[in-house]
């Protein structure tokens, strides 16, 4: 089949000749038609060539063009933005305006069919302004960004979207070496949207987030709610809880063990591994406001993932220097868990920030919600000398595990632990008869502890869990 591609005005015309008419898939080519111009016209050639139909959307931030199937001012109308007020704001301002707009426009294009995939062409302005649309959009939607910035940090574009990040070597300029790496992305762009949707099948979705240093009930607990008929996706809570939320919202994950909430540790001390900054939700608010079963524990809060040792902000290192935070055996240095991870210990005071923050979050929740405080530990990590095997993820020999840190008056119970549950007893909502807190003399790598939270699951899933359950169970304390 032969077909060309024109534009007359804001409407896009596309001749098919020949027998046999197969879709075409509608891609938004997205970029800054007033200096990219002959960029954007290229790429959306390219997209017609490779079986696609392209829709241009002007995202300007100087000076509109005539020529778009998709106007500055649509997209600012969308939102009820003025063209005028984009053209006078600072630059960053104007970014976030035109890239508001265009997420609002890019999910209405989305409804009316004119949306199955999306790809844009720009340096590191268009970029931010670009992917702030394309994060707008749902996962499984084709995403392709080209960018002569993705040998930079990526992830505040990325945010914590199927964005897929390609490198055309320039910002600017058709020549040998960009035409082919535009075409290369124009047929992937097409070649996704043409993809069928995949069905969902006959098994539910439940969600375990986990640390390398959870995994062992991470494990069990997957194994678990996979005997019972469910599919379960395991979240590693290094921001990817922030994917997890976002999918519970959109009614694909059903049930939720969340073993493994750390990166409220991670975005209290502005971590890299927090839920990306460009985000726009909370973390450990979805299953609650959904009213869908969950379980929580404090797994890996007891750490702060950050980046390599060079990395880490100089306030956190002076802290371990001057006793405020932990040390890794004394040694005045943090522990690393590998070169490109150094782990930082919260203090107490932000213990007690998050165990307040933790009730906040579950205080109002719909939903059957178990919280379940392991007081012997909350990771591999956080244990003691005499805990410690290869199994359990710290090897004999090597003392406490680098987080460890007792209760001066009971040396077998954490110290987070006791100050987390003294918060929660003062600000968790008794009164909601949808939420219980269970208090375990036990660590989170226990078989018991996972035992007990497959057991929570099993009785909310048959619809037979209530408050105050599991007080005769072993391990439990009343």
């Amino acid at each position: 089949m032969k077909s060309s591609v024109s534009w007359i005005g804001h409407d896009l015309y596309v001749r098919s000749e020949g027998a046999g008419e197969m879709t075409r898939p509608a891609i938004v080519c997205v970029g800054m038609c007033n200096t990219k111009g002959a960029e954007i016209r290229y790429l959306a050639e390219q997209v017609d060539q490779q079986g696609g139909q392209p829709v241009i959307m002007d995202i300007s931030l100087g000076a509109a063009v005539d020529w778009a199937n998709v106007s500055l001012a649509e997209v600012l109308a969308s939102d009820g933005t003025r063209v005028e007020d984009v053209f006078a704001a600072p630059r960053a301002d104007a970014i976030d305006l035109v890239g508001h707009a265009g997420a609002t426009k890019i999910l209405q294009l989305r409804a009316a069919g004119r949306c199955d995939g999306i790809i844009s062409w720009a340096g590191s302005v268009g970029t931010t302004t670009a992917t702030q649309i394309m994060r707008a959009l749902p996962f499984g939607v084709p995403k392709v960004m080209l960018t002569d910035m993705a040998s930079s940090d990526v992830s505040m574009w990325l945010g914590n979207k199927d964005i897929y990040i390609v490198n055309p070597t320039a910002e600017q300029g058709i020549n040998v070496v960009t035409r082919k790496a535009v075409a290369n992305a124009a047929a992937a762009v097409v070649a996704m949207a043409n993809v069928p949707e995949i069905p969902a099948g006959s098994r539910p979705l439940a969600a375990i987030t986990s640390y390398g240093s959870t995994t062992p009930t991470v494990r069990r607990c997957a194994e678990f709610m996979e005997l019972r008929g469910w599919d379960v996706s395991v979240f590693h809570a290094v921001g990817v809880g922030a994917t997890m939320e976002d999918l519970i919202r959109s009614g694909l994950i059903t049930a939720l063990i969340d073993l493994t909430p750390a990166e409220l540790t991670n975005n209290l001390l502005h971590s890299v591994y927090g839920t990306p900054k460009t985000w726009e939700g909370e973390r450990l608010t979805a299953a609650a406001e959904m009213g869908i079963p969950q379980v929580v524990a404090p797994g890996g809060m007891d750490q702060a993932a950050m980046g390599p040792l060079h990395s880490v902000p100089a306030e956190y290192l002076d802290d371990i220097r001057s006793g405020r935070r932990l040390s890794y055996h004394g040694t005045g240095l943090p522990y690393q868990h590998n070169a490109s991870v150094t782990i930082i210990l919260p203090t107490l005071e932000e213990v007690e920030q998050i165990s307040l923050e933790i009730a906040r979050k579950l205080n109002d929740t719909r939903g059957p919600t178990a919280l379940v405080i392991p007081m012997r530990g909350w990771s591999a990590y956080d244990q003691d000398e005499e805990s410690a095997t290869l199994a359990r993820g710290w090897s004999p020999g090597n003392g406490d595990g680098p987080t460890w840190s007792p209760d001066p008056s009971n040396p077998g119970w954490s110290q987070r632990s006791t100050i987390m549950l003294s918060v929660l007893q003062k600000h968790l909502n008794r009164g909601n008869p949808n939420l219980d807190l269970l208090v375990c003399d036990l660590h989170i790598l226990d078989l018991e502890f996972a035992d007990l939270v497959n057991r929570c699951m099993a009785d909310m899933l048959d619809h037979s869990w209530r408050k105050g359950m599991y007080r005769d169970s072993s391990g439990v304390i009343a």
